[in-house]
């Protein structure tokens, strides 16, 4: 045993993981009076004032391991090293030792989380501007429905084509619109001018997304700028990172050593993203085709409201619902709008929605993913809320 316990009596030990040493803690008794010892094997034994106890044991509150004979052959590892005449001093040393490797280990964790945060607020801003450059058309779409409506009302039956003359140019150029030789020549000139009308919405909203996003990404750069530079303030960076780009910075809370001999490893993601509605309550959001099976198979409950974007590919959505319950009005029209976000109809003004309990849905044997047969269900005519839209996008579980 160490000859700094000599005559002491432990009282009681803690002992973690710590900038990838093992930490021993204990309260020693001696004659009345309680002393802190800290034994750190490479570093030695040394006694802690109150303050540096405090702030050692904040250090180690998390993750302390139950096993006896762990930190008793930790102990016997420091207390084998070279002795020192100023325990007290050497506490103190100690202490500022492990402080300074695990500021030095939250630095990097928060570095990489800012970088990792960078890099999809990145893969955003290129998504939206792609939109963007796509709803640039939408004037010039306008434009040229405009030019077919006369047409579409002379235009016979069957009829496979439009021609009009366009003088925007100062003269006058043919120009030809394919048609459906099914569907009547005017409905689809509406079409058209449906289309247009529904880019141009979507470059306003495209425009707020992607001012969010680079408003996002500036405070998110300056982060890492103060963070690569000397003495940052850490928690406090941590702090501002997470008010930037709550959606897109994750940051694991906890030490950041795992124990020795123990491998830590991500658990995997679920086969959903999961949003809150507007008057609370979940909803489960398929992230891909092969997602959406396992989310509508063996995640969702057969009494739960299964919805998807009708005759459109996209996502399945479920909410949960207990047993017997029903889907209140608020939550329904919520998960609809996710229903017509996350599929090929995102961007139109109205969209129809399917919606029916589990228990109606099912897969037909050697079926491709994310492919099932409903065989009952309603129709819901929604008229997508812009604003509502953005609310529940933003109200994304991130745990």
């Amino acid at each position: 045993m160490h000859r700094a316990l000599d005559g002491g009596f432990v009282q009681r030990v803690h002992a973690a993981a710590l900038a990838g040493r093992d930490v021993v803690l204990l309260h020693v008794r001696f004659s009345g009076e309680t002393r802190y010892v800290v034994a750190v094997p490479g570093l030695g034994i040394g006694f802690l004032s109150a303050e540096a106890r405090e702030r050692l044991r904040e250090a180690m509150k998390q993750g302390a391991p139950r096993d006896k004979a762990r930190w008793e052959a930790v102990f016997e590892a420091a207390a084998a090293g070279p002795e020192d005449d100023d325990l007290d001093a050497r506490g103190a040393h100690i202490v500022e030792a492990l402080a300074l490797a695990e500021s030095g280990g939250r630095r990097d964790a928060l570095a990489k989380a800012v970088a990792r945060a960078l890099a999809k607020i990145d893969r955003r801003i290129e998504a939206v501007r792609g939109d963007l450059a796509k709803a640039e058309k939408a004037g010039e779409m306008g434009r040229l429905a405009q030019l077919f409506v006369a047409e579409a009302a002379r235009a016979s039956r069957g009829a496979k084509r439009l021609v009009a003359q366009d003088w925007s140019a100062g003269e006058a150029r043919d120009v030809e619109l394919a048609l459906d030789p099914g569907k009547p020549a005017r409905a689809q000139v509406d079409a058209l001018f449906q289309r247009a009308r529904r880019l141009k919405e979507g470059a306003r909203i495209g425009q707020e997304r992607l001012a969010d996003a680079e408003r996002a990404r500036a405070q998110l750069a300056s982060v890492a700028t103060e963070l690569a530079g000397p003495g940052p303030d850490v928690p406090a960076l941590e702090a501002r990172a997470r008010a930037a780009a709550p959606r897109d910075f994750k940051l694991a809370s906890g030490p950041a050593q795992a124990l020795p001999g123990r491998v830590k490893t991500q658990p995997p993601l679920p086969p959903y993203r999961e949003f809150t509605g507007s008057v609370g309550g979940r909803i489960r959001v398929g992230r891909g085709a092969e997602q959406n099976d396992a989310l509508t198979l063996r995640v969702a409950r057969p009494h739960d409201l299964w919805l998807h974007a009708k005759n459109r590919t996209g996502a399945h959505v479920v909410v949960p619902l207990d047993k017997g319950a029903s889907c209140p009005g608020e939550l329904l029209v919520d998960a609809a709008h996710l229903a017509a976000h996350f599929s090929e109809a995102r961007g139109e003004d109205v969209v129809e929605v399917q919606y029916t309990p589990r228990r109606y849905v099912r897969k037909p044997k050697g079926s491709a993913p994310g492919l099932v047969v409903v065989e009952r269900e309603k129709v819901l005519v929604l008229r997508v809320e812009p604003e509502r839209l953005r609310a529940l996008l933003e109200r994304e579980s991130t745990g």
